[in-house]
């Protein structure tokens, strides 16, 4: 039987430096490439539950920010066939607008970075980070 979820992800932004965020590697075992352990937070969608306020309690679980959101940047899937499961997830431009980073146990580290930094760290998903940073400069 084929079954899909849907998940959000926040780019979160405050004085000009993103949020990234780090699974411990229990975490990231779960996922498709268990070495690529960089995050945004964020997660699924329960139920009935409204996209943008899923994507705050997520925020708030993970992190512990409260934030304003933007908008959406960015639509991505991916397809376990293994469990005929499919994953469709909505990246969105966000704001700090308060709180201090408080990680979940599903994070072991978190830094704020500049464009410059995340260029200089060589990520493997540097493009996805460039957008956010493009998006962010139409905003403020």
């Amino acid at each position: 039987m084929e079954r899909f979820g849907i998940a959000n992800k926040g780019y979160i932004f405050k004085d000009n430096k993103l949020l990234i965020i780090y699974k411990t590697k229990e975490e990231a075992s779960h996922d498709p490439n268990p070495d690529l352990r960089i995050d945004q937070p964020g997660g699924r969608l329960e139920f009935g539950e409204n996209p943008y306020d899923a994507l705050k309690r997520e925020i708030a679980e993970e992190v512990g920010l409260e934030v304003e959101i933007v908008r959406p940047i960015h639509v991505w899937t991916y397809v376990k066939n293994t469990e005929e499961f499919q994953l469709v997830g909505i990246n969105y431009l966000c704001a700090w607008t308060s709180g201090e980073v408080v990680l979940s146990e599903e994070h072991e580290k978190f830094e704020w970075l500049t464009l410059e930094e995340i260029k200089n760290k060589n990520l493997e998903d540097e493009e996805q980070y460039v957008k956010a940073f493009q998006e962010w400069s139409f905003f403020v």
